[in-house]
């Protein structure tokens, strides 16, 4: 057993005080339970600045754990070198952006004065630098040291020298290769370091040095960059190739041990500019901090950046997952037994109870699901069988695979994507819905930032057409969910707002004149739940705080069209989960800004929501999922450090039974 991570006893007394004044209190929190493996997060990045920009708060919640960040590129741009400049040649630079990641690495672990052991190591037969903290010496960097793309020294081409991006989208080719600091004469000659020089790296040896390391470490989750550049983009080539790496290696390691138990998550970058802010006040101010202690005091680290200008400010208030995981990748199946679905190791798995409300089967990969993204929708079709939906990497056209009677997988269906051969990569994630006529219906954004259907007909075979339903500036997370009346529904994320669609009397989709929400909380990912009354009611998180929201169908079946904030919410990260117990009263899970499940339900059927917020513990990894088993009882998933999946249950149906220990599943 490992300690819980929050304090109890003041839970506890706060439950005695809501009970002596008459207020609910939600179910009490459960205990942590024992990991899989020891957990140890793998950071693959670029530049020695972008885990503290686009992972962060994220990696302020691990620094109890072991961690490694692994910096592939020496961060060698060559604004900085050069007479007049701040440093002579680029190996100067990149060693004082190596020390900056130390700096900031120390301040994120809250380490005064610290000191580093640095030592050469060999991997895959090459050799990079491992700097441990002296002072928590779980705590470790990775220095690959390879020319980046911004190095006008090292051209992409010559020689068949390649650029990271490059060397990932063709290092097939015979021949090309990237290299070390030092192996360029222009690199700055004994100013390099020389156990680090002439090396040069192939596509398949730096995949192969990568899962190595992992191995080294017993990687349980890695956190990666963006792999895919979308149109309009403000990308950047290094970060690119930084996560295409991170996704070829992370499927070519096996997991701690060979279990296979390793989970990848990739964050977005320079676009998340484009978002609002999702960052609580007192985490941003953090990060701010820690990008200060990166640059250094008169930013002798990196003189480039200017941390208070438009570009490098609005980094300090966001932090988006390249795929976030949402709220629903549970589901009942026919036979009443929960399924849960992730991607590991690059295949998608599935746990399964093995009777409805025990113990737990899996994980079990789906055959041929291999290449997909993490991003699933599920849902049960009328034979009662669950079907999964995702895009596949390679060419972005969305998948199906349906479940047998059995409980097994058949083959997997493409279903093509709306934007032709046009620009495949703007398809967004999908959302699936079953409607009351059996009708199976997916969702899609589109090229057109709207959105695109395709509805199969129960007996028939999917169409070829996708359906135009409108729309603009749509993002990725759709959700769905049903009117009282039994008509589907679905919310669009966007930039004008959350968009709202509704089946009128034929089935036909028909888009609401207005957004729901005004632009500026327009860009949300959003849950959706039937009151005790049918009344449908969506969640999310309001980024101008960032605290749960929520909005609600009226008596008169309108829709409420500004937010209303859950009293005591804590900041979230993600998304909202939500779920009604047998007794029809709503409940939600978020990822607080400590990492941990924090759960809210409403004080009664139909009204609304306790102010208090009691903290299940654990730090997990992604959004919490939330369901109801066959008994009645709330079910929570999360994704812990280990890489595994375990569940929170109640001990006994009701919105206020307590939840049992969490338990680790399969």
């Amino acid at each position: 057993m490992r300690t819980p991570f929050r304090c109890r006893s003041a839970l506890s007394a706060l439950s005695a005080l809501a009970a002596a004044v008459g207020l609910t209190v939600p179910s009490a929190p459960a205990h942590a339970d024992s990991f899989l493996t020891p957990p140890t997060v793998v950071q693959v990045v670029a530049h020695q600045d972008d885990s503290i920009l686009f992972m962060n708060p994220d990696i302020r919640k691990l620094y109890d754990f072991p961690m490694v960040t692994v910096f592939v590129t020496a961060g060698d741009a060559t604004s900085q070198v050069g007479p007049g400049q701040a440093f002579a040649d680029t190996c100067l630079y990149s060693q004082a952006r190596d020390r900056g990641a130390r700096a900031a690495a120390a301040e994120l672990a809250g380490v005064g004065n610290p000191t580093w052991t640095r030592t050469p190591i060999t991997v895959a037969g090459k050799v990079v630098e491992e700097d441990t903290l002296d002072q928590q010496p779980q705590l470790k960097l990775v220095f690959f040291k390879l020319h980046e793309a911004g190095d006008a020294n090292f051209v992409g081409g010559r020689n068949r020298q390649a650029q990271l991006i490059d060397l990932y989208q063709f290092g097939d080719a015979t021949g090309y290769h990237e290299a070390t600091m030092g192996t360029l004469a222009a690199d700055g000659g004994s100013d390099c370091e020389p156990q680090y020089q002439n090396q040069t790296y192939t596509k398949p040896q730096l995949t192969a040095s990568l899962a190595a390391l992992y191995a080294r470490y017993g990687a349980t989750v890695v956190y990666g960059m963006d792999p895919h550049l979308f149109p309009n983009d403000p990308g950047n080539l290094d970060h690119i190739g930084a996560g295409g790496f991170a996704l070829d290696s992370t499927a070519a390691y096996p997991g701690p041990g060979s279990n296979g138990h390793v989970l990848l998550r990739p964050y977005r970058d320079y676009n998340i500019s484009n978002e609002q802010s999702d960052i609580d006040a007192f985490n941003t101010a953090l990060k701010h901090g820690d990008f200060l202690s990166y640059l250094g005091p008169n930013q002798v680290n990196d003189p480039g950046p200017d941390p208070n200008n438009d570009f490098y400010t609005p980094f300090y208030s966001r932090q988006q997952s390249r795929w976030p995981n949402g709220s629903v990748w549970t589901a009942q199946d026919s036979s009443g037994r929960l399924n849960a679905f992730a991607i590991l190791r690059n295949q998608i798995q599935v746990w399964r109870e093995s009777s409805p409300g025990g113990s737990w089967t899996g994980p079990t990969p789906i055959p041929g699901s291999a290449g997909m993204t993490p991003a699933l929708a599920v849902t049960k079709d009328s034979n009662g069988r669950l079907r999964v939906f995702t895009t596949r990497l390679s060419d972005y056209q969305v998948m199906t695979v349906v479940q047998t009677a059995t409980g097994a997988w058949g083959s997997w269906t493409a279903l093509g994507n709306p934007n032709s051969s046009s620009d495949p990569t703007l398809v967004g994630d999908p959302a699936a819905l079953t409607e009351t006529n059996g009708n199976v219906t997916v969702f899609v954004r589109n090229l057109g930032t709207g959105i695109s259907a395709k509805t199969l007909n129960p007996g028939a075979a999917w169409p070829t057409a996708w359906a135009d339903l409108g729309g603009y500036q749509v993002r990725d997370d759709l959700a769905v969910g049903r009117a009282g009346s039994g008509a589907g529904e679905l919310f669009a994320p966007s930039g004008a707002g959350i968009l709202h669609w509704k089946q009128n009397s034929s089935g036909l989709w028909a888009q609401d004149s207005t957004p729901l929400t005004s632009a500026v909380v327009g860009k949300v990912q959003v849950s959706v739940a039937n009151n005790a009354d049918a009344r449908a009611e969506i969640f999310y998180l309001n980024t101008n705080n960032p605290v749960v929201a929520t909005q609600w169908t009226q008596t008169n079946g309108t829709w409420t069209r500004s937010p209303g904030l859950l009293g005591n919410s804590p900041p979230g990260l993600e998304s909202v989960a939500a779920a009604v117990a047998g007794d029809g009263r709503i409940s939600l899970a978020v990822r607080n800004s400590g990492g941990g499940v924090s759960m809210v339900s409403q004080t009664s059927p139909n009204a609304g929501f306790s102010s208090f917020w009691p903290d299940l513990g654990n730090v997990i990894v992604g959004a919490p999922a939330l369901t109801v088993d066959a008994a009645g009882r709330l079910v929570v998933f999360a994704f812990e450090l280990d890489g595994a999946l375990h569940v929170a249950r109640q001990t006994a149906p009701g919105t206020d039974s307590p939840f049992d220990d969490w338990q680790l599943a399969g």
